[in-house]
């Protein structure tokens, strides 16, 4: 072999680590001393492999939990006597906005009102909330039969509006989110609630008249 190629080879096997022996021992210490982790066994790897679906199953079950524990009515129906009144006239003075009566949508029937009042201001405010299951009804307030807001989903938690002292105030059914669509309103002119159902596309009306 020619000195030419003698020293290629020599600087192929320096640069490939095959010729330095103090490399190799190098390389076994950086091993030994974990400072580059210690090679897998084949037990390991094994076992690796068998505990990846555990660990992806449980992290579907805390993605569950958490979207129950997020997503789930806790709400609970009052069963003070005030309630139970309130529920079989549909009309009550001694609940508060946003009480629950129901734990599942129930069709109460419609009805209308004729509201008069003593309220000295032009404008009062409404709460408006869903009585029983939070399940996706959407309602649209309308006065007068223009729309004060676009259609919104009613929930436990009362929203509040403001309208005027009198005139009449229609509550529209927009979506049934399923068994009905089933609401409630307060007035701060006369501090009543009214427990109501409005169908998809018809509204009831609430007269005020001072």
């Amino acid at each position: 072999m020619s000195e030419k190629n003698k020293d290629l080879r020599s600087k192929l096997e320096e640069a490939m680590g095959s010729s330095n022996p103090k490399r190799k021992t190098d390389r076994r210490q950086h091993w030994e001393d974990g400072e580059w982790g210690a090679p897998e066994t084949e037990d390991k790897q094994i076992r690796k492999r068998n505990d990846r679906p555990l660990i992806l199953f449980g992290l579907m079950a805390l993605a569950i939990g958490f979207g129950l524990m997020v997503f789930s009515d806790s709400s609970t129906p009052d069963n003070s006597e005030a309630a139970k009144n309130a529920l079989e006239t549909k009309v009550s003075t001694g609940v508060s906005a946003g009480t629950i009566l129901l734990r599942s949508d129930e069709n109460i029937g419609e009805q209308d009102y004729t509201i008069q009042h003593t309220h000295g201001g032009d404008q009062a405010k409404l709460w408006i909330w869903d009585y029983a299951a939070e399940d996706g009804d959407y309602v649209q307030v309308l006065v007068d039969g223009t729309p004060t807001s676009e259609p919104f989903m009613i929930k436990h938690k009362p929203k509040v509006m403001t309208v005027p002292a009198v005139g009449s105030i229609q509550v529209k059914g927009i979506r049934d989110g399923g068994g009905g669509i089933t609401y409630a309103v307060r007035y701060e002119v006369n501090g009543t609630s009214y427990f109501n159902s409005a169908p998809e596309g018809e509204f009831n009306t609430y007269t005020l008249q001072r």
